[in-house]
């Protein structure tokens, strides 16, 4: 199933998306309809409460409940949001694509390369990527999300999996110039809009194979990034496994599993996102995620 979180005037909620989000006869089935709440076992109708209580129980309970005409919406009534709006953390891996290593010409690392993202800088498809003034340098981030359904601690690799509930599309926004001269990632991930991430959550029973998927990316019609997830130096099995070794993933935690070759500095002239454009990643089977670029305005006198 596809998950979605949606907003109308009245409220905000989860719901199960019928299409791939860019449909006219795209719909939005509404779990807090009194109609489906029997399937939900009365868990508040949020993206997070619905993965503490186990998305993939309420996958199976919806499938065998159906999914009620009454609580079906037009996607064209709802706005979409970005479908885990409040994730518990999401943890981000650098340099995990053997094409990009090889652009850059870097050696593999030992081990996973990670850094935090902040959930604050979490926006959904179709919402703009704010620029900071005075920030130049700016980059986009093609990358297959995977969303953490169960606790996990100290995990083998061959059961990491066992704790991934869902997939997405996450671009991994990044002050490049900055993180540059900083020496780490800690300021240039973490300005606020930089995790565009959607349309939705492919329940983990849609995707057969995590590790075999297309990844890509447009600015303004043009494909600057095109990989898949077969090049990764850690697949997500490897990540799930030794991020549980670190701490304990809780549901609800993302990883955003690293990007291709093909970021904005290597590009000549290099590509940076500019205020105007539009940014596009798609991620096979996963839906298309869209987000345009505008810059900050300045503060009144």
């Amino acid at each position: 199933m596809k998950f979605v979180s949606f907003s109308t005037k009245e409220f905000v909620r989860a719901g199960v998306l019928l299409g791939d989000g860019s449909g006219e006869n795209d719909q939005v089935v509404d779990l807090a309809h009194p109609s489906m709440r029997a399937a939900l076992r009365d868990t508040k109708p949020q993206m997070l409460a619905l993965i503490d209580a186990g998305l993939a129980g309420a996958v199976v309970r919806i499938g065998a409940h159906g999914l009620a005409d009454d609580a079906k919406l037009p996607l064209s009534a709802v706005t979409l949001m970005a479908p885990l709006p409040k994730p518990r953390r999401i943890f981000g891996i650098a340099h995990n694509y053997r094409d990009a290593l090889a652009e850059r010409g870097m050696a593999p690392p030992d081990a996973p390369v990670l850094f935090m993202k902040a959930p604050r800088t979490i926006i959904g498809s179709g919402q703009p990527v704010v620029l900071p003034r005075g920030i130049g340098g700016v980059t986009y981030e093609a990358e297959l999300a995977a969303v953490i359904g169960t606790h996990a601690e100290k995990v083998s690799k061959n059961r990491a999996l066992d704790h991934v509930v869902a997939y997405g599309c996450f671009n991994d926004i990044s002050a490049s110039e900055m993180i540059k001269a900083d020496g780490h990632f800690n300021r240039g991930k973490n300005f606020e809009t930089f995790g565009p991430f959607g349309p939705y959550l492919a329940s983990r029973d849609e995707v057969k194979d995590p590790h075999a998927l297309t990844v890509s990316l447009k600015v303004d019609g043009r494909t600057l990034q095109s990989g898949s997830t077969r090049t990764m130096l850690f697949d997500v099995a490897d990540l799930v496994s030794y991020l549980s070794t670190l701490q304990v993933l809780e549901p609800g935690d993302i990883i955003a599993t690293g990007t291709p070759a093909g970021v904005a500095a290597l590009h000549k002239p290099p590509a940076w996102l500019k205020p105007g454009s539009t940014v596009e990643v798609e991620v096979e089977g996963l839906g298309r995620l869209h987000n345009p670029i505008m810059e900050r305005s300045a503060p009144h006198a």
